[in-house]
């Protein structure tokens, strides 16, 4: 086995892990969403930019379930491996929960990156710069034997981007649902590095290609509706 083979079973092992705990710990179900909000798996795009998906890590992970099934905890969860031509790859998984949906219990991956064996460091807001855009978000590195995973995630709630540091997502949502027309979509980007800082460079650079190969109104719904300064 080649060594970028073996790297993109180490990556998928580590998402399919996280997505297998996030099952575990959901809540009773009460009730069927309403709507599960635009199909995940035809949002993003499988090469833009110099990034394109790395098919050995997508023979492993679970195509994304439009209806949540797989995941149960989310209404929709995406997961791929995007490589670039250095040979450097990322992991983007968005997790989707839609307005009136049953479950309140929103697992942030520093819960189920610690839940799941790993030790998690401390988190860290910060802001990333997405073209026009600035993102609010958290910052941690969550790491096993041989596996050092620096994370950098925000999450949208009805149509404003925001960092767990600042106020929890559960909480957010909580208070965005009380309008009745709020979801919530949770952006993860990681890579295996030792060198925290180089990886969240790398994510940077991620985020803004990724931006660009976005329609308008699905760039709205990733990055959060952008505001006159």
């Amino acid at each position: 086995m080649n060594a970028g083979r073996r790297q993109a079973l180490v990556l998928a092992a580590g998402m399919g892990a996280s997505a297998l705990l996030a099952t575990w710990l959901r809540p009773a179900q009460r009730g069927a969403p309403t709507h599960t909000g635009p199909a995940l798996d035809d949002l993003v795009p499988a090469g833009f930019g110099v990034w394109t998906l790395d098919r050995d890590a997508a023979s492993f992970v679970r195509a994304a379930d439009r209806r949540g099934r797989q995941t149960a905890i989310y209404d929709q969860v995406l997961e791929r491996t995007f490589l670039h031509p250095s040979g450097q790859r990322i992991m983007l998984s968005l997790a989707y929960l839609g307005a009136q949906s049953s479950d309140m219990q929103l697992h942030r991956p520093e819960v189920c990156y610690r839940a799941g064996g790993f030790r998690v460091g401390e988190l860290s807001a910060a802001r990333l710069q997405v073209g026009e855009r600035t993102l609010p978000v958290t910052r941690l590195v969550a790491e096993m034997p041989g596996r050092p995973e620096p994370i950098t995630y925000w999450t949208v709630v009805g149509g404003q981007a925001g960092e767990a540091t600042v106020l929890p997502w559960s909480e957010r949502l909580r208070r965005a649902l009380q309008r009745q027309d709020a979801e919530g979509v949770l952006v993860r980007i990681s890579s295996i590095d030792p060198q925290a800082e180089r990886a969240y460079a790398l994510h940077g650079e991620f985020a803004a290609d990724l931006a660009r190969a976005l329609a308008p109104d699905r760039r709205d719904f990733v990055l959060g509706l952008r505001h006159p300064a």
